[in-house]
């Protein structure tokens, strides 16, 4: 059992912090699952909390414990060295989110916070997990499509351009790697999409620690426990949306959240596009509805700061 300590400072759900603690008990976590707002306009869900470092823990296995991503976990948690992090140091755990806008439905893959959701059908619940996408080279596509098949144990079959890429680095691969073997990067499980030769899809142990960043050859990544578990309950045909919000505004109650995305520090030579202050303004304007107010040094703090972490920035009161 891991040590979880919530976020009291602010507004939040006691049933979402109740499928926040059931998601964290086993190690490793599987997909957090959150309650849907009830309240209609309400997007925002989860809680932020802490847990202190255990001997012979680094950053990255305590994101894994928590189905966290890589980046996510250290751009919450700045200045604590990623793989020798001190014993007892409180680590933040960004686990509040705004709900992408757009229709609840099927799968939801947000490019910009390395983040996918799934919206069961006829059900009030939500399940969130961290994905791997293709880095600057190898772009994951964005738009509509859909599950068009299931594999438990795919083989893997290298393109000739991977290979090239593998050969230049001095890795020559195979033409094959067969399904279920330990070193195939597609895990135990994939599911393919209607866009040709993309797939979401598990990983071999060592890639796992890549989980959270701009890594693949485009196809979709998750934890090994994650997909395992988002494959038994994703049915072929499933709508699949993928889109790029690294702004993403929403309320709890009467709070008004603002999440932002900056590129992470180690992907500044991608040169990622930043997010659009337009953008921003028009978001809150949208949810203020001429009615509310914000603090404007709140909504310039938490901007360009773009951990990826929802904060306070307005009321209706």
């Amino acid at each position: 059992y891991e040590i979880y300590q919530c976020d009291w400072s602010s507004d939040v759900c006691s049933s979402d912090l109740l499928l926040v603690l059931l998601c964290l008990c086993a190690t490793p976590a599987r997909g957090d699952e959150f309650l849907l707002p009830a309240r209609d306009g309400d997007s925002v869900v989860g809680a932020v909390g802490s847990t202190a470092v255990r001997p012979g823990q680094s950053l990255l296995d305590i994101a894994r414990s928590f189905d966290i991503g890589h980046d996510q976990i250290i751009s919450a948690n700045p200045g604590v060295n990623r793989w020798v992090p001190p014993v007892g140091e409180e680590i933040r755990l960004p686990g509040r989110y705004v709900l992408p806008k757009g229709p609840r439905q099927g799968i939801v893959l947000n490019l910009a916070e390395l983040r996918l959701y799934y919206f069961p059908p006829r059900s009030d619940v939500v399940l969130t997990y961290p994905v791997s996408i293709g880095n600057v080279d190898w772009r994951t596509p964005m738009g509509t499509t859909h599950i068009a098949s299931k594999e438990v144990d795919p083989a893997w079959y290298p393109t000739p351009s991977i290979r090239a890429e593998h050969i230049a680095e001095g890795d020559a691969l195979p033409t094959m790697i067969p399904g279920g073997a330990e070193d195939n990067p597609l895990g135990h499980y994939a599911m393919r999409l209607g866009i040709k030769s993309y797939l979401i899809h598990g990983t071999d142990e060592r890639r796992s620690y890549g989980i959270g960043m701009r890594v693949s050859h485009g196809c979709i990544r998750l934890y090994p426990e994650d997909i395992e578990e988002l494959y038994d309950v994703v049915p072929i045909g499933t709508l699949v949306r993928i889109i790029d919000q690294p702004v993403k505004v929403g309320w709890r109650d009467d709070v008004l959240y603002l999440e932002v995305h900056r590129p992470f520090e180690d992907e500044e030579r991608f040169a990622l596009p930043e997010p659009d202050p337009d953008v921003l303004v028009r978001l809150i304007n949208e949810a203020l509805h001429e009615s509310g107010s914000v603090d404007s040094a709140r909504v310039e703090e938490v901007f360009e700061r773009g951990d990826g972490i929802p904060e306070a920035i307005g009321s209706r009161r």
